[in-house]
């Protein structure tokens, strides 16, 4: 991955796309990833989901899926002029301490993740993302929720 595909893994709001299940779907089952993931989606939310409205390239493309088209802290920061809530003057705002306590396990670090992003820069953060998010056996790349490597089956430790 080239470092322009890489810096658009840094979410705005401190999540690292890297280890997202929808990010990961087509990467890892093409357009049956896709179509299982919409399935799934359908499934919680009660509404159908297209897969295209699923693609996504990162929260810092231009394609990204649909649920983070509506996201506040993208938006926030893209009117800002900024690309990271590490780099704006009222972090920690409500919005993103809102989300961070909104009881989805994966949102509960975001502070913590811009606080690191802001002491260590983005790079170095990735850095350490990428290498948390890969199985510790096989160093595939393993997602928010994962509990046993999709490439090797590995047992792997709780994230959240």
């Amino acid at each position: 991955m080239n470092d322009k595909e890489r810096e658009k893994l840094a979410a705005p709001c401190g999540l690292y796309c890297g280890a997202c299940s929808t990010y990961n779907a087509r990467k890892r089952g093409g357009e049956t990833g896709l179509i299982d993931m919409a399935k799934r989606m359908a499934d919680r939310w009660g509404t159908s989901i297209k897969t295209e409205d699923l693609v996504c390239h990162g929260c810092l493309s231009s394609q990204v899926a649909i649920y983070c088209r509506r996201c506040a802290m993208r938006a926030c920061t893209i009117e800002k002029g900024i690309t990271h809530c590490a780099q704006c003057s009222s972090f920690p705002c409500q919005t993103i301490t809102k989300f961070n306590n909104d009881g989805a396990p994966h949102h509960s670090e975001v502070l913590s993740n811009v606080r690191h992003q802001k002491e260590k820069g983005i790079d170095l953060w990735l850095d350490e993302q990428e290498k948390r998010w890969r199985c510790p056996t096989c160093s595939y790349v393993i997602e928010w929720y994962d509990t046993k490597c999709p490439q090797c089956e590995a047992t792997l430790t709780k994230q959240f």
